[in-house]
């Protein structure tokens, strides 16, 4: 009995302590995780390429009193450098602390990179042992540094936004080509070599930049912004490389395709037309499959698409002055919707082949199923591809 007692008050004691030691830890350290008086909490990087190197914008979040009133506030910060890396350590040098990374969530890319291979602009995040992997990635027109000095009707940080106009309902609705660092370089390190991103834009809005004074390095500060100059963004295009090489940007329509194609794909809204009346149709229960096959050496690509439609809203009667099957679909609106869906696959796999980049996959499958042909091919499967649609949408029972 003894020796019990004495185990449970030596196991109180240990107990007592650690609570001790941890309460020590929480009042007087930050774990390594952040701190406020050393280091930013940069949220976005934008890039832009300039004839001396690399214009790098960071726009990070001020922390506020949890008393405060109001949305948090941001800042952002630009420094020029021969690359990349060295940009960012003429922020360092602008501001004082160094910017750390690991709560940076979305990356920028303007319009000037376009010119420069990929993956030159983007080492920098790949080698950065601190850059989340799956941080979102998007290319805009003009200038990364003047998109996220926008600002948002709900007055808070641009990129917030802007990842919301990229977000994984966006992305299973077929709405954003979304993809993160890890994925683009797993595509352009396939035998297909192509990848893609979206296509970042706004409309309206008045620029952060044109904000008071603020300290050295910072271009601009949120404060609360209006709705009269507030920005809305939306990434409905994507862009497409080959190699690292910029090869053109998909319309709506090519998007809506490369969507169905690459992306598990929830719920899909398009307008078709027919008998000169339009139709809004939801696409459910979504099964796109590509299987790739070979005659006499060429490749031939199957597309085989399945949906389920229903009518959400139509140019003719009304459901509720209709009968009790206004659920289901006429055939012939079936039939557009599928012709639809057809021409979008064929206007995507147009521009594959114009722009030898094969956004299609058809090289890496061609790979793995007929290697010898391939080599033959030296790889460059799209150029010669063949294929073949098969696209069904039914109605609802």
């Amino acid at each position: 009995m003894r020796a019990g007692t004495r185990m449970q008050a030596a196991a109180r004691i240990a107990f007592m302590a650690l609570v001790a030691a941890m309460l020590f830890l929480f009042f007087t350290n930050d774990f390594g995780l952040v701190d406020i008086h050393k280091t930013s909490i940069v949220v976005a990087v934008g890039v832009d390429a300039s004839e001396s190197g690399y214009r790098v914008t960071a726009q990070a979040a001020v922390p506020t009193p949890a008393s405060g009133e109001g949305s948090a506030s941001y800042t952002q910060v630009t420094g020029s450098g021969a690359t990349v890396a060295d940009a960012i350590d003429d922020i360092n040098a602008k501001t004082g602390f160094y910017p750390k990374l690991a709560f940076c969530n979305l990356v920028i890319l303007g319009e000037s990179c376009a010119e420069k291979q990929l993956f030159t602009v983007l080492d920098y995040f790949y080698r950065n042992d601190y850059v989340p992997l799956t941080a979102l990635v998007g290319i805009c027109r003009g200038s990364a540094e003047e998109l996220l000095a926008q600002k948002p009707s709900d007055g808070g940080m641009s990129s917030s936004a802007i990842q919301r106009a990229m977000s994984e309902e966006l992305k299973n609705s077929a709405n954003a080509s979304t993809i993160n660092l890890k994925l683009l370089a797993q595509d352009a390190g396939s035998p297909s070599r192509s990848s893609y991103m979206p296509v970042i834009k706004y409309s309206g809005g008045g620029g952060g930049g044109s904000t008071a004074a603020t300290p050295a390095g910072t271009s601009g500060s949120s404060d609360g912004g209006g709705a009269g100059n507030s920005a809305e963004f939306t990434c409905l295009t994507t862009a497409a490389f080959d190699g690292g090489r910029y090869a053109g940007e998909l319309s709506e329509e090519q998007s809506f395709a490369l969507n169905l194609l690459r992306n598990d794909i929830r719920l899909a809204v398009m307008n078709v037309e027919h008998d000169g009346k339009n139709y809004t149709v939801a696409l459910k229960n979504n099964s796109c499959k590509t299987e790739v096959g070979s005659e006499g050496g060429m490749p031939v690509l199957k597309i085989k698409f399945r949906a389920i439609a229903n009518v959400q809203a139509a140019e003719t009667r009304p459901a509720a002055e209709s009968s009790a099957n206004s659920h289901l679909v006429p055939e012939e609106v079936l039939a557009a919707a599928s012709s639809a869906i057809e021409q979008r696959m064929r206007s995507l796999a147009e521009f594959c082949v114009s722009n030898s980049c094969d956004l299609l996959g058809a090289g890496s499958m061609f790979y793995r199923r007929f290697y010898s042909d391939s080599l033959a091919l030296d790889g460059r499967v799209i150029d010669v591809l063949k294929t073949v649609y098969d696209i069904r949408v039914g109605s609802v029972r």
